[in-house]
């Protein structure tokens, strides 16, 4: 389907609408068969009601057949002219040699491309027959060379060519009679390489790659009718060797969007006998009206002219995008990627196939309605949603792009459209992962007014991600949304660059699990969903994830996945997913908070803190510590107390920890606790009671509340340094030296104390007698300054799980700077249930630490801040085996 507004001379060559392999990949032995020579292996079954044409039978000479064999590494841009004869011409060929040899990718020539004339009908092999068609290019390049005298044998496939008897059977949906059966030919691709009747028998290798889940590369098809309820029951595909054609000619080899990915795909489903299994769709371009669906017309015709650039004036135009590339050829190549994938969706809208997958290049999802970037041109995928409702009259479309980049283009499509559904999942990494937008690409992006809600973004906010995670979006954000919202259609922005191996997404998702995601998927919308590829840069990565696709989507059996325990990052962040969409879905729970203006509304905290006050004076005499600084003061009014002798001599503790373990239970279908069935597990009560009751005095902070995210726990890092420097400097500091003062710090109050002692780093190594610090979990252990390591070293100990990361750097050179790392005597577990099994180890260490000091009197036993010496922060006992630490250490006990 040519739109008239595109110049005919910016065609490329074509056989039954198809460019072969040979045109493309003319290197090694393939260069020596196909020097000149286009042939094909079968005809794809055809889905258009057109009749089938034939070539003009034309001849060539010496000279000009030299032409292409003097360059064979530099594929180039050609036109199609109508065939005009009616028959085809059929002859017998000798036995072909299938070519394993991988193509390589060339820098094309950029000058006008050159006519020629060819036949529309193709041979049974890509290999060279008897007799062959030549194609002759004028070495001189300025201009075209259109040919008229070109010899065209066609070879004859092992199964018959039927005449016009066999075309009723070959229509999609449609089972052929016992008599034409013979003369079907098998689906395939022009370009494979096997001749017809081999796809049928031995399925070729698979694309091994390491490290990931073995996808089962044999496709052994399944008896079933070919139409249900009137659609056809087969997977189709699009496919077209011309979309290779779109290069980087401005002198990097190695650009990650390499036009060698789709032939990688196409290889991988070839040698596992998927395509003999399939429908191949003809190809066609996208016109100039569906492309006006999504694009400005300003923006079409910039990519239209860039067919006549010469190369100075490409680079000029690729440099004002964001990462594009453009060669002569793009245009007419992202013309037919989106117009390859119109087609296929067309043919699920209709029934003529169950499903499909669009091996297309080059990519869309970076493309804005006004703009390319990001290797992108046009945004197939938006044209293609658009392009249904209009021509196929389907309402309801959800777009999902599980490319490890945002579809900035697409979600700018559809911000405002109520019908169409846009979900990503991608790498955001605090917005500066690419496209680098933290606004668009965020989390709380849900749509802007009729579309709030319809705009759905899971990012994460590192690399590492992997099935487990990916399976647990699925579960918890995906599915339920996509079921509620009951699409019409399902359209798969399916980039493979989050797979594990692709070293731009750095992620982890096998190729068994992008089946699973398809299998999940081909369930909804009556079976109506297509797979359009996006990015995915590692070529064996993509090859392996596409093939998987492809076989959940012909219900092959899918490899089975581990065991499915997401990270707690991932956990974190699907959590705060579902609190946003919430507020749009109603088959999610509610979790958000809706204040009623005009009513007073009281933070849980602040009730709890009022209670902890009357728990502590009640228990203790504990009073509140005056807060007047405003910058903190709103946080910590009711979480500072200490007890009524802070300024004796008696052993001063500052105990700063989290608030305790509030659990809650919700009434199910809302987010309305049931107070009956809500619980806070105090975990510290005993701990201030062993303090007081010992006879010490006590500075008690709570820690208001957990920070979820990174942006959280910095500022309220900064309050806690702020408000724990003006209690030493107001309570403290003065009664030094007249007394023992322990630091003591659990949960994220760790770090506010580790940033405490970096401020005031003197006064502690002065008059703090013992630091203990209990991260809790695997939470990274903070670092003092390099200045007062030594001192953190002799007078600390750093409670960790026996399986935290650092200790797998325990036979290494350790900094004294993390103090000295002792075990817990457990597995990784939460405070409530570590703090009360440390209860008795901690305090005895305390006690043991405390009386091995000198005496207060006389004052020499005050410690002067030593400069680190050139080994002093790389000493191999910074980390120990835990002898140091009492044996009661890895005992439970209860307080």
């Amino acid at each position: 389907m040519q739109d008239a507004s595109y110049p005919e001379s910016h065609e490329l060559a074509t056989t039954n609408g198809e460019v072969t392999e040979e045109m493309m990949d003319t290197t090694g032995a393939e260069a020596e068969e196909s020097s000149g020579v286009i042939t094909s292996n079968e005809t794809p079954m055809d889905l258009s009601p057109e009749e089938p044409t034939t070539a003009t039978t034309t001849t060539t000479t010496t000279e000009d057949t030299a032409a292409i064999t003097n360059e064979p590494n530099e594929p180039t841009a050609v036109t199609v002219s109508e065939p005009s004869v009616t028959e085809p011409i059929v002859t017998e060929s000798a036995d072909p040699a299938p070519s394993d040899t991988e193509p390589t990718t060339a820098e094309p020539k950029h000058a006008e491309p050159t006519d020629i004339e060819l036949a529309d009908a193709e041979p049974a092999d890509d290999t060279e027959p008897t007799t062959t068609e030549q194609i002759v290019i004028d070495e001189d390049t300025t201009k075209p060379t259109t040919i008229t005298d070109t010899v065209v044998n066609i070879v004859d496939p092992p199964s018959t060519i039927s005449t016009a008897a066999a075309t009723g059977a070959s229509e999609i949906g449609l089972s052929p009679s016992p008599q034409t059966v013979e003369n079907e030919l098998p689906l395939g691709d022009a370009t494979s390489g096997v001749p017809a009747s081999s796809e049928t028998g031995d399925d070729g290798p698979s694309i091994p790659m390491s490290g990931q889940s073995a996808v089962v590369t044999s496709a052994t098809p399944r008896p079933q009718p070919d139409i249900i309820d009137g659609r056809s029951t087969k997977t189709g595909y699009v496919y077209d060797v011309r979309m290779r054609f779109h290069q980087n000619i401005h002198g990097d080899n190695d650009h990650p969007e390499d036009p060698r990915r789709i032939w990688k795909i196409y290889e991988a489903l070839k040698n596992a006998g998927c395509l003999t299994r399939m429908v191949k769709l003809p190809s066609r371009e996208a016109t100039q009206a569906e492309l006006a669906l999504v694009h400005t017309a300003e923006h079409i015709q910039t990519i239209t002219d860039t067919a006549k650039m010469d190369r100075e004036q490409l680079l000029d135009v690729a440099n004002s995008y964001n990462s594009i590339y453009l060669s002569a050829e793009s245009a007419i190549c992202a013309r037919l990627s989106c117009g390859n994938l119109l087609e296929l969706c067309s043919a699920v809208a209709t029934g003529k196939v169950l499903n499909g997958v669009a091996i297309v290049r080059p990519p869309g999802h970076h493309a804005e309605p006004d703009e390319a970037g990001g290797f992108c041109l046009y945004n197939n995928v938006a044209i293609a949603a658009r392009f249904l409702q209009k021509e196929h009259g389907l309402k309801k479309i959800f777009i999902l792009d599980w490319d490890v980049h945002h579809g900035n283009g697409t979600q700018k499509a559809f911000l405002d459209d109520p019908d169409i559904v846009y979900c990503s999942i991608h790498r955001y990494d605090d917005g500066t992962f690419y496209p680098g937008d933290p606004v668009a690409a965020a989390l709380d992006m849900i749509g802007v007014g009729e579309g709030r809600g319809k705009n759905i973004n899971i990012p994460w906010p590192c690399n590492g991600m992997g099935d487990a995670e990916y399976i647990y979006a699925f579960h918890k954000v995906i599915m339920p949304i996509i079921y509620e919202f009951a699409p019409d259609f399902v359209l798969v922005s399916a980039g493979f660059d989050a797979a594990a191996g692709d070293h731009i997404g750095e992620n982890l998702v096998s190729p068994a699990a992008y089946g699973h995601m398809t299998h999940m998927l081909k369930a909804l919308a009556g079976g109506k969903i297509v797979l359009a590829l996006e990015g995915g840069y590692n070529l064996e990565s993509i090859a392996v994830s596409g093939l998987a696709c492809t076989k959940a989507l012909l219900s092959d059996p899918i490899p089975a996945l581990g065991s499915i325990i997401p990270n707690p990052i991932c956990i974190q962040t699907i959590h705060e997913v579902l609190e946003v969409q919430s507020r749009y879905w109603k088959s999610i729970t509610p979790m958000f908070i809706d204040p009623i203006e005009g009513w007073n509304v009281v933070e849980l905290s602040k009730v709890l803190g009022v209670y902890r006050s009357d728990f502590l004076y009640k228990e203790h005499r504990m009073l509140k510590l005056p807060i007047s600084n405003s910058s903190y003061g709103a946080d910590f009014l009711d979480n500072v107390h200490c007890t009524q002798q802070l300024y004796s001599t008696k052993p001063l503790y500052i105990f700063i920890h989290n608030v305790g373990e509030f659990r809650a239970r919700t009434m199910g279908a809302n987010n309305i606790l049931r107070p009956d069935k809500s619980k806070m597990l105090d975990t510290v009560a005993h701990y201030v009671e062993r303090i007081v009751q010992s006879g010490n005095e006590l500075i008690d902070i709570v820690v208001p509340y957990q920070p979820a995210t990174e942006d959280d726990k910095e500022p309220l890092k900064d309050k806690l340094t702020e408000l724990l420097c003006d209690i030493w400097d107001n309570f403290v500091y003065m009664t030094g030296d007249t007394r023992r003062i322990v630091l003591l710090a659990a949960g994220f109050g760790c770090y506010s104390m580790i940033s405490f002692m970096n401020e005031r780093q003197k006064d502690v190594a002065r008059y703090v007698s013992c630091a203990v610090v209990v991260p809790g979990g695997d939470e990274a252990v903070p670092m003092v300054t390099k200045r007062l390591a030594n001192w953190y070293m002799d007078h600390s100990f750093v409670v960790v799980a026996d399986d935290h990361p650092i200790w797998e750097r325990v036979n290494q050179k350790m900094s004294n700077r993390t103090g000295n790392i002792v075990r817990s005597g457990r597995p990784s577990e939460r405070l409530s249930e570590s703090l009360p099994r440390l209860y008795n180890p901690l305090f005895v260490e305390i006690d043991r630490r405390i009386k091995a000091l000198p005496p207060l009197n006389p004052p020499s036993y005050m410690l002067n801040l030593q400069e680190p010496t050139n080994n002093s922060d790389n000493k191999t006992n910074g980390v120990n085996d835990g002898s140091s630490f009492t044996e009661a250490m890895i005992i439970d006990s209860e307080p």
